[in-house]
């Protein structure tokens, strides 16, 4: 931690009376100490009581101005007289072993479960033309003729000559086509969960300790 001598070393423009602010524009108030380890702003309008800040907290000297490493909302409850910060401040000096809380705001994701889109599963008939040989079974009149040998005599009581027709039924297989359904394959569909790792960012708010000690300030007027 820079002290007095190591920043005015290389900061001589550094005196009391000048105007402190945070790096986004808010006056702190003036300067009215520079001690072995802090600089001491004097109490007015934006502090209750006077503030004090580590040298390791200025960030740039110009124009009779001081800005230190605070921003608005850094500082914004020491506005308040009934800020905590300022009563445990008090005991520094009167208790050897002080505990003070320092709160910080730390991140947490929470995962939120919505709908990223959806996936529409559907059958589509299709018509397609199928061709196969099917055999079948036909009948046919054979007819065969041979010549008797020997002459033999039609029998008595016999017409000899008499038309006659006989009716011989013949029999043929057709193909016939039958569609019948039956289950081609069967599809599972299902779901499947994976883990990504996604990144986050937020900024957060951390509250540091700032020592004023009254030593130092009865040592430097000593000297």
């Amino acid at each position: 931690m820079l002290n007095y001598k190591d920043y005015i070393a290389t900061h001589p423009g550094l005196k009391e009376g000048m105007d402190a602010f945070t790096v986004d524009g808010e006056k702190l108030g003036s300067v009215v100490e520079l001690n072995d380890d802090s600089v001491i702003i004097e109490k007015g309008f934006f502090f209750p009581r006077d503030y004090s800040f580590r040298y390791d907290d200025i960030t740039e000297i110009a124009d009779n101005k001081v800005i230190v490493n605070q921003n608005r909302s850094d500082v914004s409850a020491w506005k308040d007289e009934k800020y905590a910060g300022w009563s445990e401040y008090d005991k520094l000096n009167k208790e050897e072993n002080i505990n003070i809380p320092l709160k910080e705001e730390r991140l947490e994701a929470e995962k939120v479960v919505r709908q990223k889109g959806e996936v529409r599963v559907r059958k589509v008939v299709h018509t397609e033309m199928k061709n196969f040989t099917v055999p079948i079974s036909k009948e046919e009149i054979v007819i065969e003729r041979k010549p008797v040998t020997g002459a033999e005599s039609v029998p008595k009581g016999t017409t000899a000559f008499k038309e006659e027709e006989i009716k011989i039924p013949i029999m043929e297989e057709e193909a016939k086509v039958v569609k019948k359904p039956v289950v081609k394959e069967e599809v599972t569909i299902s779901k499947k969960a994976h883990t990504e790792h996604e990144k986050v960012s937020e900024e957060v708010k951390k509250e540091e300790l700032h020592i004023d000690r009254g030593e130092d300030k009865e040592r430097k007027k000593a000297a």
